[in-house]
């Protein structure tokens, strides 16, 4: 599980870190860790972002007290937590917080970014849009954004994108779509995520070992273009900001009291790849929401168990991932100590954990998660009725 920690880590550590850098600098705030520090994990986004309205009426957020099966793994979360650098976890059965802890000085209004759960969260926003007849998971990008015709990343469906699986991207070998000097073009507002998403480089097709360009849905390549692409599809189909659809299909929906932020460039595309900051309370009601939204006979219910089916083997150009054998829908499945479950994941220390059989959840924010000790920590509590 180590092993895991430290791929998310190499894969996503790069991005996270940009998105705190100053707009003539990328100046990593979190330089000498090997996680998301402080400054990057809990901060109050940047003035141009989406900011989330406070909510009168937040979905109710009971806590109880464990029972004694419960008390076991409750207080194994205490050591673990104590002798971690986690930040704030919680553990959730239904819709009741059994156990929550702030490590000392954080307040429990801390808005915690998820860096890469944000990925899960596009996903349920594009099956929002896909539930309500905006587009389909057999949508091709060029039939939804024209500009993108005679491109590799244009034949690409939604469901591709959502697998990880567009096929492209022929640049850094990480997760990321944007070196330095594009970022700080960002971050200065001469350039949009649209825009690079449309350079050469992000939307060609990588090669297999016979030179031949590899076809959408063929192999797993974790990139933060799919994402993004992902949120300039629903967007269009939307008419509206991404951000601004994520707010009503997911947030609202989800009844989160807010604030919260979601993270844009200086032009109003987001970072769908990773955008999110909430209070872990309110991480905690987004949390309980899509579980009791994946047990409904709804279309999103159906979206969401799709979602949570290994659909791509996790093997490809910048893989594996040790951990799970399988991705879902921006979801990683099949946790190899856990089964039945199925996680949103960021840089190895931002976790939101489902299982299947039951509605065990755990929330995780830190710098650096102890991968094993959480693993079997998430294994124990989905193990109790």
């Amino acid at each position: 599980m180590q092993s895991v920690a430290a791929g998310l880590i190499r894969s996503l550590l790069f991005f996270g870190a940009i998105l705190l850098a100053s707009t003539v600098a990328a100046q990593n705030p979190c330089e000498g860790s090997s996680g998301a520090c402080d400054a990057l994990l809990i901060n109050k986004g940047r003035p141009w972002d989406y900011q989330v309205g406070v909510n009168g009426t937040p979905r109710a957020l009971n806590a109880r007290a464990p029972d004694p099966q419960e008390q076991s793994v409750v207080d194994a979360a205490k050591r673990v937590f104590s002798a971690s650098s986690i930040r704030g976890l919680a553990l959730i059965h239904g819709d009741k917080v059994i156990h929550a802890s702030w490590k000392d000085g954080i307040p429990q209004d801390a808005l915690f970014y998820g860096l890469s759960i944000g990925k899960t969260v596009t996903a349920i926003a594009a099956g929002q849009a896909v539930c309500r007849n905006l587009i389909t998971m057999e949508s091709k990008v060029s039939e939804v954004l024209p500009e993108f015709s005679g491109t590799d990343m244009g034949g690409a469906s939604l469901k591709d994108l959502l697998t990880m699986g567009s096929g492209t991207w022929v640049g850094l070998r990480d997760s990321n779509v944007a070196t330095p000097d594009q970022f700080r073009e960002i971050w200065s507002g001469r350039m949009t995520i649209k825009d690079l998403m449309l350079t050469p480089k992000v939307h060609t097709a990588e090669k297999d070992l016979s030179g031949r360009p590899r076809q959408p849905g063929s192999v797993f390549a974790y990139r933060n273009s799919d994402p993004e692409m992902v949120a300039l599809m629903v967007s269009k189909v939307a008419g509206m900001h991404f951000s601004d659809w994520v707010d009503q299909s997911v947030l609202k929906a989800a009844s989160i009291a807010g604030p919260a932020i979601l993270r844009t460039d200086r032009r109003n595309f987001a970072f769908a790849s990773g955008a999110l900051q909430m209070t872990l309370n309110d991480w905690a009601r987004f949390a309980v929401w899509v579980r009791e939204s994946y047990d409904e006979e709804t279309c999103l219910g159906k979206f969401l168990r799709e979602a949570a089916k290994p659909q791509i083997a996790t093997r490809g150009p910048n893989g594996p991932f040790n951990l799970f054998s399988h991705f879902g829908f921006f979801t990683w499945v099949e946790h190899k100590l856990v089964p039945n479950s199925f996680y949103a994941h960021g840089v190895g220390g931002q976790i939101v954990a489902w299982n299947k059989r039951n509605k065990r959840i755990l929330v995780a924010f830190s710098n650096d998660a102890p991968a094993n000790d959480l693993g079997n920590l998430y294994r124990d509590w989905s193990r109790l009725p």
